[in-house]
């Protein structure tokens, strides 16, 4: 069996890799959500009002004196962005893969004993190499297996690489055999 195998670099292996590598359990984004909005109702207790400079704008909004819609849809849409970080970086590397040094260009990916090696086939320079031990994540989709390197870093190996389904199980199989014990793996 090979370890070495090549794939087209698409917008859609870009997008799946950027949302999956920003995505956290959703236990995190709530702590984080909750965290911040009482921050914000901490921070509206501390200023003080227009109207009133011995009061605070909070307690205005909680007794009804000023306008709370406009505070309260802010908050609503905070935290859909909260929830939905996730997505909006998936939704900036859709706008930005044009950008990228190997958009839209043929990989070589080899998996190696110690290290993962990949680099573009066309000669345009773009060689980028990490060791086994520097994967934090694996995370499989149903179209894709992700190895997260950092927060925004990572390789995508997608399913459409290999000519039949065993050829990616062997690879799927050899990768989880080379990560280290206690490496995350998410199914997202």
């Amino acid at each position: 069996m090979s370890n070495t195998f090549r794939f087209r670099m698409t917008r859609a292996d870009w997008v799946a890799l950027s949302t999956a590598v920003a995505r956290r359990p959703w236990h995190f984004r709530l702590v984080t959500l909750v965290a911040s909005l009482s921050a914000m109702v901490f921070v509206m207790a501390w200023i003080r009002s227009d109207a009133d400079p011995s009061r605070s704008m909070l307690s205005e909004i909680v007794a009804g004196e000023q306008k709370w819609w406009p505070m309260i849809g802010f908050f609503v849409l905070f935290a859909i962005g909260m929830m939905n970080r996730h997505r909006l970086a998936g939704l900036s590397a859709r706008v930005g893969f044009s950008t990228m040094p190997i958009a839209d260009k043929e990989i070589e990916v080899t998996l190696g004993k110690d290290d993962v090696h990949v680099v573009a086939v066309d000669g345009s320079g773009f060689d980028w190499r990490f060791t086994w031990n520097d994967v934090g994540r694996l995370i499989e989709t149903p179209e894709r297996l992700i190895l997260a390197v950092g927060p925004r870093q990572g390789l995508p190996i997608p399913r459409g690489a290999f000519a039949k389904e065993a050829d990616f199980a062997k690879i799927e199989k050899l990768v989880r055999a080379r990560l280290p014990q206690g490496v995350v793996h998410e199914r997202a």
